[in-house]
């Protein structure tokens, strides 16, 4: 006491002690602490809040007074005999509508699709009923979502689900009447087969499916629905695109023939085709027309093999990698892609242009090498160019020069026109899409 009076009295700092340095994280919590300003309230409105915490309070001790939330609500003695003008009860019914989903991946290889969505749960818990009149008015109350019953909805079809929050932070609102409104977040790596055979312009259908299994149809009931307010143009990712939604319901049956319903939410996807029209078709067809062009020039001028083998063989490497990129983005199923098989026939139609330029002058290619040698000219297009060397064996070489021209000309056309015909038939898959 004696230590405090003193430092009180030389107006020393005792409750808070020294001042931190800024940046420290005492620094900073006292300054947030500094910012928050609560509003300001007056004795009545103090006293009513301290009023509605009593009320609240006992209205949740009399609810869980008797309440087990291991216990569900639902009604199982359909099968007692009743008097006549008794019925049974309804089965309980649980509303689930999807408010929000986002498809965050579509795993081709694995043939998987994460989703995350969010369900707006509503069903009616009798047990937490109660009279606003005994309780201040008190119209609603909210529980964490660990306090009470919920209903199991399962999420079927799935590699993996879970929820976006721990349940001891989310909360489910309950009204006067039983009923309970619970905001459901998960995430979903739904099993989704794919349909590969017009790749990269395929349209997939994938599912979230929804299931509650143990209880039957005469206990339980789920209804499911679709928001008015979801934004299918925000529900898509970088690839992928949604084009609609349906719901599919359908009833399965254990081994004990009990029944229950298996509710599926439907989507509709579609792949945005531009990047692999742009990074793979596109170079693709450049690339094959210009090894074309230049293997059947190259021999045109009358150059030796090598070089129209090594331009072809560049090429083949360059659409081998692109074929293997594509391979190596799809699942190993019996349908082969559109973009396979147009990669596909650029290959075949490279090496059949090198195999074309060695293959057909074997033959007559010798007897013009030959007719050059002893007219001593480095090339036949020089007697073609000179009027005053056309003679009689200037004039056989121009004949097997045209002959050769002709053929290589006629091949390098067809080769061309068949490569144009395999862009034409990728790209009605794309007007089409």
């Amino acid at each position: 006491l004696l230590i405090f009076a003193v430092d009180f009295l030389h107006g020393n700092e005792v409750a808070q002690g020294p001042t931190p340095d800024p940046g420290h994280p005492e620094w900073v919590a006292r300054s947030e602490m500094e910012v928050y300003h609560d509003a300001p309230m007056t004795a009545d409105q103090t006293k009513l809040l301290y009023e509605f915490h009593d009320h609240n309070k006992r209205l949740y001790t009399d609810l869980m007074k008797s309440y087990h939330r291991e216990l569900s609500p639902y009604y199982t003695n359909y099968h007692l005999p009743l008097e006549h003008g008794q019925s049974h009860p309804p089965p309980m019914r649980t509303s689930a509508t999807l408010t929000w989903f986002r498809i965050v991946k579509l795993d081709q290889m694995e043939q998987v699709m994460k989703i995350i969505a969010e369900l707006r749960m509503v069903w009616t818990d009798h047990r937490l009923a109660w009279n606003p009149a005994d309780y201040g008015g008190i119209q609603h109350i909210y529980f964490t979502r660990s306090s009470i019953w919920v209903p199991e909805l399962t999420v079927g079809d799935s590699e993996m689900s879970s929820d976006v929050a721990p349940e001891y932070k989310q909360n489910v609102l309950v009204n006067s009447t039983g009923h309970v409104l619970h905001y459901y977040n998960v995430v979903s790596h739904s099993v989704c087969p794919l349909v590969t055979s017009h790749f990269p312009f395929d349209k997939q259908e994938c599912e979230f499916v929804l299931i509650e299994i143990l209880f039957n149809k005469n206990e339980s009931a789920i209804d499911v629905h679709f928001s008015d307010r979801l934004n299918y143009a925000k529900a898509g990712n970088g690839e992928w695109d949604i084009m609609g939604s349906a719901i599919n319901r359908t009833t399965v049956s254990d081994y004990d023939n009990v029944e229950f319903d298996l509710m599926r939410f439907r989507f509709s996807l579609k792949r945005k085709s531009n990047f692999y029209v742009m990074v793979i078709i596109t170079p693709t067809f450049i690339i094959t027309t210009l090894s074309i062009t230049g293997v059947f020039a190259k021999r045109l001028s009358g150059e030796d093999f090598i070089g129209e083998l090594s331009l072809g063989l560049t090429s083949l490497m360059t659409l081998t990698v692109m074929l293997g990129i594509v391979a190596d983005s799809l699942p190993k199923t019996n349908s082969l892609p559109v973009l396979s098989i147009f990669l596909t026939v650029e290959v075949t139609l490279t090496a059949l242009s090198v195999l074309v330029v060695i293959i057909h002058p074997r033959v007559l290619y010798p007897k013009l090498r030959a007719i050059r040698s002893k007219m001593s000219l480095p090339g036949t297009h020089m007697a073609l160019n000179h009027p005053q060397q056309k003679t009689l064996k200037s004039r056989i070489s121009m004949l097997f020069c045209k002959k050769y021209i002709a053929a290589n000309l006629v091949f390098m056309l067809l080769f061309q026109a068949i490569n144009l015909a395999n862009l034409w038939y990728i790209l009605s898959f794309w007007y089409m899409d």
